[in-house]
């Protein structure tokens, strides 16, 4: 079907099943098969690499040009599987479709003819020169074209409006008049219908009938029943645009090395979650979504056998302790968070049933930790610090476990495109918390500032790692790296924001 296309992208969706699903049907992108990284799918000439977006960071919609001999033919599939035509076709058969990620495919003919001493990218095309960035394809913008579409704010906000006013599940719900919608939503009829239309030329929704609005796959993904904490995530009245606004603080954060939202917001992140119960809840509701995924495979993966008590620093919302208590029953648990979200916690454990294994202790892993614990669990909570903050809290669990203890780090580490630099995670910890994305290489720096030595790193999906330390005794061992299961599920291109013990 398709001749050649310019390069082979990795694109992010919210649910990659259903992407391949969509790109297979509209397409003709065939699944590769199984195997580690990325989903690739392939026609033809075109390899692209499908993997998922991780959940609260920003959307950012790639916009693809696909050079190929025949227009028509994906264009009949296009329009047949019910993908958004956002654009065209025009007079030389060009035309654009959204993708349920919202990412632009643009379907052109070549200019001319090939030149003769390039060929064709095919499947076993070789691999990019080790240390090459993937970049991103951008069809034939000019510089001033690419500029506009960096520095646009209209579509982060349109969406964000969107999301706030729920507009996904009242069309959903069978309100799909403007009038009708605008009534619902408590808006603007006219100012309404505008916002609409500008999201409907960028494939979240179609405007079958005049004033009349239709949901695509990717505005379905604005529904409350959408993916985890999607929608309330981009709702402008919840704690997601708060943590988005603190880029806004961005020009503070580079000139400072500080998180910029207090900046923005004239406290910390932290102190927004004491002060304000509802932003209490909404975070601890993001980390137990994430800790769905995580949760499963540090228990999985690490050999709890021979521990008797695990103590969680900087548990949060209790999620990871009561998936460990419930699934290894000789453990007993220990775990430190600050006294506002402790006392939820402890709640919450006594719920589940767990109050007799589980102690929680309110506390701050800057300060003294409690002692007698085997192995001292700090999970996903050193990328929300910086180089400094994070080797003393690696520095008071050495303390606390002593010679015979273990410290468990759990972090997800960078894998493509999320490499630090490729994806906006490095600079959102930056902005909200002041934190950093980390390399295995950094974390085992970090760990010997703080007196500790890497003795194994086990591997999870989607980029998971445990990297377990114990304290120096002499000369530090080389680390020792035991795969776990590698297969790319996305669940290391979730971004978490973890609260301070």
């Amino acid at each position: 079907m398709i001749s050649h296309a310019v390069l082979t992208p990795c694109l992010p969706y919210d649910d990659p099943d259903a992407a391949l699903r969509w790109l297979e049907r509209a397409f003709g992108l065939v699944h590769a098969g199984p195997g580690d990284g990325p989903a690739l799918v392939t026609a033809g000439g075109i390899r692209v690499a499908v993997e998922a977006r991780r959940p609260g960071t920003p959307h950012v919609a790639v916009r693809l040009l696909v050079t190929t001999d025949d227009v028509d033919e994906p264009h009949r599939r296009a329009v047949a599987a019910g993908a958004p035509v956002v654009d065209g076709p025009d007079d030389a058969g060009t035309f654009t479709v959204a993708d349920p990620g919202g990412h632009l495919w643009t379907f052109t003919r070549p200019a001319g003819p090939p030149a003769p001493d390039v060929a064709p990218p095919t499947d076993d095309a070789p691999p990019a020169p080790a240390g090459a960035l993937p970049a991103v394809l951008d069809g034939d913008a000019s510089p001033q074209e690419r500029l506009g579409r960096l520095t646009d704010l209209a579509a982060p906000f349109a969406v964000r409006v969107a999301a706030t006013l729920r507009l996904a599940d009242l069309i959903e719900s069978g309100v799909r008049g403007l009038d009708a919608l605008a009534g619902r939503a408590g808006a603007d009829p006219d100012a309404l219908g505008r916002l609409l239309r500008y999201l409907a030329h960028r494939g979240l929704f179609t405007e079958p009938a005049p004033d009349e609005f239709a949901l695509t796959e990717t505005g379905r993904l604005l529904r409350e029943s959408g993916p985890a904490g999607q929608r309330s995530f981009l709702d402008l009245e919840e704690l997601g645009a708060r943590m988005d606004l603190a880029y806004i603080g961005l020009l503070h954060a580079v000139r400072t090395g500080e998180p910029g939202y207090a900046a923005v917001h004239d406290r910390s992140l932290w102190a927004d979650l004491d002060a304000v119960p509802h932003y209490r809840r909404f975070f601890d509701n993001l980390m137990m979504s994430q800790n769905h995924l995580t949760a499963p495979q540090v228990a999985a993966l690490y050999d709890w056998s021979g521990v008797g008590r695990v103590v969680d620093v900087g548990g949060g919302s209790g999620a990871l302790l009561a998936e460990l208590l419930r699934t290894h029953g000789h453990l007993r648990g220990t775990l430190v968070d600050r006294p506002d979200p402790a006392g939820t916690t402890a709640r919450r454990l006594a719920d589940q049933g767990l109050a007799e294994r589980a102690e929680v202790v309110p506390g701050d892993f800057f300060a003294p930790l409690p002692t007698g614990g085997d192995v001292y669990v700090v999970a996903r909570a050193i990328t929300d610090w910086n180089d400094r903050d994070a080797t003393a809290i690696l520095r008071r669990c050495a303390e606390a476990t002593g010679d015979g203890g273990r410290v468990l780090i759990v972090e997800v580490l960078p894998t493509e495109p999320h490499v630090p630099h490729l994806s906006p995670f490095d600079l959102q910890m930056l902005a909200v918390v002041g934190g950093r994305e980390r390399t295995l290489a950094d974390f085992e720096a970090l760990v010997a500032a703080a007196g500790l030595a890497v003795t194994r790193v086990l591997h999870g999906r989607g980029g998971l790692a445990l990297i377990e330390c114990a304290a120096v005794a002499g000369p530090a061992a080389d680390p020792v790296t035991d795969a776990g299961s590698a297969a790319a599920d996305g669940t290391g291109a979730a971004p978490t924001l973890t609260p301070a013990g």
